[in-house]
């Protein structure tokens, strides 16, 4: 039986009580609001499953989130050294113990922790230098003295040439090491209460930042604290965390030296916590550029009636989706407007044709029973080939991605059947206890003369249409694929972002504020404190450093502990140091099994995802390639969790969209059981998303990577413009008129309901182009284009193909058939 003929039935008997119905299910729904989770972790963004996801779970379980960054900073003129007045120092310590007590952070390294490391590397070297002096006289005076010997030198010869080979040892040890060695005795006290032996700790003979220390000190003027977050935090923690972080370095003012805070979790904050705020912005945008629409284009009594049917069905929607989980995302919530939109394009349908039966018949049962049966299955048609559509973002490999489709699915369903059962009622309601002829109802603005112009002219021109169709699909799929996708993670937030502001300025002072990660493991018996590895770690990141100019610095076990020898690292140098060193610097580097270990880049921070993919993955390759035998090494960190999930979102977008049109080609074929009326309908849509591709490439347009995901919306809502006006069409077929008659009927007849449907699902995308972030912003403006040019392209290209068809080639057969097929 006919669902929507089965509701009429209801409606005609008891309408009060399905009004009654339909308000209690969604009161009853709307419980599941409370449940609704905004879920923000990791596992939203790639396949927990995934290699990546899995390697970056282990990673930050053992190592730690991201970094949070405070830059201290000296007026110009100034000198860091204003940090570490024992009244700064003291408020440093302060700070350290309030960040480190929280336990919201894995650790805490603050420029005192690297100053004090710094102190303890100087005196050592000053102990150590002396005698490696002497072990490098003895081993340049041997060699010299065998090569003499193998050149049949005398011994005295012998002994002159290891006397000049001890000398020129000590001219080269004078000439890197004099300077400050001489300093060093000079500077009196050795510790951080004494300025100049803080400004020989901090910089060179020549006066600049000792190399070893510009990751914490990039200049004379600005000292860097790294705060980072606990692992595998939720966005909603990481950004709690992020945010404390702020708080408490805004609680210490330091003599001389203002502080600036900002990093990546923060950047995340920003753009979950505005997504989440224009929620209801959003909502509202919706709601008024409904009202306008309906207003001027849509020509029913009590025209704004669909809004509110809607918005109990949006309530309905999301309270199922709360019981049966479907969570909140940074890409679900730009499904409420989207939603709205949909669902007021349904109930313009309804509205629309139950006034037009109940002005024929002049009988509001008649009425409704003519609506349902003739409307119904067609709208239930475009209803379930939009849910299709929808379900095909299943194939995504983000799970947001899914998410989404499963809320468009659910949410469509519910929206209709509420809207359609709340309208149907109402409107019957009123129409039964009319009294007086039906008052004449004018849109502000009449499109049916529009519309019906467009088809009559389009009618009996297939050829130079159809030519002309080709030409521009076939241009839009070469352009299709020449539009580049923004992969700048910039990009995606307001230029005018006060986070993006304070960390492009903290860039420019450090070089670098993200980082690539890559975690070391060790096989069997092998530890990442064994010498081979120490080695390779340290060869590795000099290799890495000089290859790529877009790694800044390096840190991991092996650097560490060269530092602290001045050489290559050894297994004694590395237990010394994990035996003295400060448990922050410890954790980040090292397991305490030692068996995995932790190699961190700084990078530029100007880098494309793009770029930064090709990056860690030729990193990654040349650390597994190069590796000693049983040690693997994997990319991990933000950076590597942003490309992959571009990556992800961006990989299948021709197949998403090849598969959504075939799925509703599938269903069309077994509704009509005929090849030409389940092709047709999805001819206007390709040829719009050529035109689309088109005028974006001309434009010079990017697509973002949630526009990549449009082309199954665009296909499955498209389609309802062509499903309806094809259904329409059989109709006047089956009432006796001609192929060119029933057309010109159709398109006068269904022509406003179809473009104001058409418009509202514009503007419930339209919406997303007024958000303050660039990522929906292209989002909503791209699909609001394609959904318009469907639009148009149904009312050009559809008409001539069903006349031609049903007139010159008998596909769509006999009214007869017609009323059977209905």
């Amino acid at each position: 039986m006919n669902p929507a003929l089965f509701l009429a039935s209801i409606i005609q008997r008891w309408p009060m009580a399905v009004i009654g119905v339909t308000l209690s299910a969604a009161l009853a729904l709307s419980f599941g609001l409370p449940r609704l989770e905004f879920r923000t972790g990791q596992d939203t963004l790639l396949d927990p499953g995934s290699k990546i996801s899995r390697d970056n779970v282990r990673y930050q379980r053992e190592f730690g989130g991201d970094p949070m960054l405070i830059l201290f900073e000296t007026p110009p003129g100034g000198s860091i050294q204003q940090l570490f007045t024992t009244a700064n120092r003291q408020r440093l310590d302060e700070l350290t113990r309030s960040l480190e007590d929280s336990g919201d952070y894995e650790s805490v390294i603050t420029p005192l922790l690297i100053l004090d490391l710094a102190q303890t590397q100087v005196r050592e070297r000053m102990v150590q230098q002396p005698i490696k002096l002497a072990e490098d006289q003895d081993r340049a005076a041997a060699e010299a003295r065998a090569e003499a010997a193998s050149r049949g030198a005398s011994p005295e010869e012998q002994e002159r040439a290891a006397a000049d080979a001890r000398q020129r040892v000590v001219d080269e040890f004078n000439r890197q090491f004099g300077a400050d060695a001489r300093r060093f005795v000079e500077v009196g006290d050795q510790s951080l209460d004494n300025p100049r032996f803080v400004e020989f700790v901090l910089f060179d003979a020549e006066g600049k930042i000792r190399p070893e220390l510009t990751g914490v000190f990039p200049d004379e003027r600005h000292a860097l604290m790294i705060v980072r977050l606990a692992g595998n935090l939720s966005i909603d923690d990481s950004s709690s965390a992020a945010a404390s972080v702020v708080d408490e370095a805004e609680r210490y003012q330091f003599d001389g030296v203002d502080t600036l805070t900002s990093g990546s979790p923060l950047l995340v904050k920003e753009i979950n916590d505005e997504m989440r705020d224009s929620l209801l912005v959003m909502a509202m945008f919706a709601v008024a550029i409904m009202t306008v629409v309906l207003f001027l284009v849509f020509r029913a009594r009590w025209r704004l009636l669909s809004l509110p049917a809607v918005l109990i069905g949006c309530v309905a929607a999301f309270g199922l989706m709360g019981f049966v989980g479907i969570p909140l995302t940074m890409v679900t919530i730009s499904g409420l407007p989207i939603l709205i939109g949909l669902g007021v394009d349904f109930a313009i349908q309804v509205h629309s044709r139950l006034e037009e039966e109940t002005l024929a018949a002049d009988s509001a049962e008649i009425g409704i029973e003519r609506m349902a049966q003739k409307l119904g299955p067609a709208l239930i048609l475009a209803v379930i080939a939009a849910c299709v559509g929808f379900l095909v973002l299943h194939l995504s490999e983000v799970p947001m991605v899914r998410d989404f489709g499963s809320m468009l699915a659910v949410g469509a369903v519910i929206v209709f059947m509420m809207s359609m059962a709340l309208i149907a009622s109402i409107v019957f309601l009123r129409e039964r206890v009319r009294l007086g002829p039906h008052p004449s109802v004018r849109a502000r603005i009449e499109v049916e003369r529009m519309v019906g112009g467009i088809t009559s002219r389009a009618v009996g021109r297939l050829l130079p249409i159809a030519i002309i169709a080709l030409l521009i699909a076939l241009v839009g799929f070469w352009a299709s694929d020449r539009i580049e996708t923004e992969t700048d993670p910039e990009k995606f937030v307001p230029s005018n972002s006060s986070v993006l502001t304070d960390l492009h300025y903290i860039r420019d002072v450090t070089g670098s504020t993200s980082e690539l990660n890559l975690l070391v493991e060790a096989q069997g018996d092998k530890l990442v404190t064994d010498e081979e590895v120490l080695v390779w770690l340290w060869q590795f990141e000099r290799r890495m450093l000089d290859r790529h100019p877009e790694l800044r610095r390096s840190n991991s076990l092996g650097s560490l502990t060269a530092s602290l020898t001045g050489g290559a690292p050894t297994a004694d140098a590395a237990e010394r140091a994990l035996d003295t060193l400060p448990s922050a610097l410890i954790d980040s580097v090292v397991s305490a099994d030692r068996k995995m270990a932790s190699i961190t880049f700084a990078i530029s921070g100007d880098d494309s995802l793009a770029e930064r993919k090709a990056l860690t993955n030729a990193v990654e390759s040349d650390a597994n390639a190069t590796a000693p035998e049983g040690v693997t090494a994997a990319r991990a960190g933000i950076v590597v969790i942003g490309t992959a999930t571009v990556d992800a979102v961006s990989s299948n977008r021709d197949l998403m969209s090849f598969v959504a049109i075939a799925a509703i080609v599938l269903v069309l074929l077994v509704v009509y059981r005929n090849p030409v009326k389940a092709i047709a309908p999805l001819l206007p849509v390709v040829l719009a998303l050529g035109a689309s591709a088109t005028m974006i490439y001309a434009a010079g347009i990017k697509y973002s990577p949630l526009t990549s995901i449009s082309g199954p919306l665009i296909i499955a809502m498209g389609t309802e413009f062509s499903v309806l006006l094809m259904a329409r069409y059989f109709e006047e077929r089956a009432s006796g008129a001609e192929p060119r008659e029933a057309m010109s009927r159709a398109s006068l007849r269904i022509g406003r309901a179809i473009t104001a449907s058409g418009l509202t699902v514009m503007g419930g995308f339209g919406v997303l182009a007024f958000t303050n972030f660039p990522l929906l912003n292209n989002f909503g403006s791209v699909t609001a284009l394609n959904i318009g040019l469907s639009l148009v392209s149904t009312l050009i290209l559809l008409p001539p193909l069903l006349v031609w068809a049903d007139g010159d080639r008998h596909f769509v057969g006999a009214p007869s058939d017609v009323v059977t097929e209905q």
